[in-house]
């Protein structure tokens, strides 16, 4: 009899562990359209056009994180920066890029409040970077179990699935306008591992995460640069951005990086292919 009733035991606990499954949803976002406009509304067009005087000055942040747990760490922050600057820095109508604490966006959130970061600094353009991660966590009661003379124990699991974008976006303070774009973009699930490992396990999958889209977005800013760059460059009428000349400055000579461009492409097929 006790033979039966441990063998319904065992029954009852392996349909726990095929229905027993649940999901939960946490969202991790720095939204670019709530930094921008606080108060909830989208002003009417404006019918202003961005007037830049080359070369320019552009200032660089990450959009305050005002959650309590953050989800990228101070270190692939800087690397993220870096990676940016580097880019900015190759093209020949880009003077200087400086990165802006993120402490000062705290209290200066909207485009008053960027302006007077853009006065502070002396900037004439301002990048602002984002991010939005979506983690789907499922849950199984019967991850991890085994069976002893006294019954079963049954260690309780987790799997992630990850969506993760980066967002760079590049305005112009005084016209209140969106000179460019670029982002990068990564999705992954983890296997269901033991709740001991949990932590350890979500934590190394959302940094991967972040490195993949950080490497995809940088593939894409360089595009975004040259693409940018034809624009300031052009004749044509139609152009709604407007260019100056400082003093000294030639305004000549395209400079394009498409070897660079190449390379980051490599980087990111590599990358992803060592994790496949």
């Amino acid at each position: 009899m006790s033979r039966f009733i441990l063998f319904l035991s065992i029954i009852s606990l392996s349909s726990c562990a095929l229905f027993g499954e649940y999901r939960h949803r946490h969202t991790h976002t720095t939204s670019l359209v709530k930094f921008l406009y606080p108060e909830g509304k989208l002003p009417l067009e404006d019918k202003r056009n961005p007037i830049l005087n080359l070369p320019l000055r552009v200032g660089l942040a990450f959009i305050p994180d005002n959650s309590r747990k953050k989800v990228i760490s101070p270190v692939l922050k800087n690397t993220l920066l870096e990676s940016i600057k580097i880019g900015f820095k190759s093209k020949e109508y880009v003077n200087e890029i400086v990165v802006i604490p993120e402490i000062y966006l705290q209290n200066s959130q909207g485009y008053k409040g960027l302006e007077q970061i853009k006065t502070l600094y002396q900037l004439d353009i301002i990048a602002l970077v984002s991010y939005d991660q979506i983690v789907n966590t499922k849950e199984n009661l019967m991850a991890l179990s085994y069976l002893t003379i006294v019954g079963a124990y049954i260690f309780p699991g987790t799997g992630f699935q990850v969506n993760t974008m980066l967002d760079l976006a590049v305005v112009d303070v005084d016209s209140r306008s969106l000179l460019f774009r670029a982002a990068g973009t990564s999705s992954s699930k983890s296997k269901i591992v033991a709740d001991a490992y949990r932590n350890q396990a979500f934590s190394k999958q959302q940094n991967n995460e972040f490195e993949i889209a950080m490497i995809q977005m940088q593939g894409n800013l360089v595009l975004a640069l040259d693409k940018f760059e034809k624009r300031i460059r052009s004749r044509d009428e139609s152009e709604p951005i407007k260019v100056n000349y400082r003093k000294g400055y030639p305004g000549g000579g395209s400079v394009s990086l498409p070897f660079v461009a190449l390379l980051f492409i490599i980087a990111l097929l590599s990358y992803v292919k060592r994790r496949n």
